[in-house]
């Protein structure tokens, strides 16, 4: 390492709020009408991507025309939302780990494929964490391209003014690993909630709570 980390960005599902189990429940709603279920096992290789890629990849798997992939986006969003807005708990490890980044003063962001209503349901009314709690946060509305695209976490540097290089981002599916090393970041992936995955080759360290985060990477 030539410079010590200055900043630390965070995925939203899966690392800040075990969260992606109510997308798939979503999916799984949204499908009922037509007499079709997706199983996690298919699901599951379908988790961190964008939602047009999910919905393309989930009619084709259960047998439904994927022209129809704009309808069931068009759709979803609305039977999500009300899922995502029940309470839950923040994972185990991060509203610790939050304080401590917050008194040695390192910038926090949020970069999430998730669309905005959909951060606001998920933090600001399930887990009961003010936004402003981050330094920034960056939804899909906000960049080009989603993740294993490097657009989000790039952003997420650009508003904490950190260079991309400087920042460590922490990550738990392939498609959010793939993005932060896109982006240049020093590469986290935590495996603490109910979908982890198995450890990520390409990730530069594999823990299994945020309680294990790595302090000692950051600049005193």
């Amino acid at each position: 390492m030539t410079a010590p980390y200055r900043a630390v960005i965070f995925d939203m599902d899966g690392v800040l709020v075990d969260s992606e189990p109510v997308f798939f429940e979503a999916v799984n709603e949204l499908l009922k009408p037509s007499g079709k279920r997706i199983e996690w096992e298919d699901y599951q290789q379908l988790l961190g991507t964008s939602m047009s890629h999910t919905w393309r990849n989930v009619l084709e798997i259960v047998g439904l025309d994927a022209s129809e992939t704009r309808s069931f986006v068009g759709r979803y969003g609305d039977t999500l939302i009300e899922l995502l807005r029940r309470p839950r708990s923040l994972i185990q490890g991060v509203e610790a780990l939050i304080a401590e980044l917050k008194q040695r003063r390192v910038p926090i962001a949020v970069a999430t494929a998730s669309w905005q209503a959909w951060v606001e349901a998920v933090l600001g009314e399930g887990a009961g964490v003010p936004l402003d709690t981050f330094d920034a946060i960056v939804w899909r509305e906000q960049v080009e391209k989603s993740k294993p695209a490097p657009d989000l976490y790039l952003k997420a540097a650009e508003l904490l003014s950190i260079p991309p290089e400087r920042c460590i981002a922490v990550e738990d599916t392939v498609p959010g690993i793939t993005s932060v090393k896109a982006a240049g970041m020093y590469a986290i992936q935590v495996r603490a909630s109910s979908t982890a995955l198995p450890p990520i080759d390409a990730a530069d360290a594999v823990i299994d709570s945020l309680e294990q985060f790595p302090l000692e990477l950051l600049a005193t």
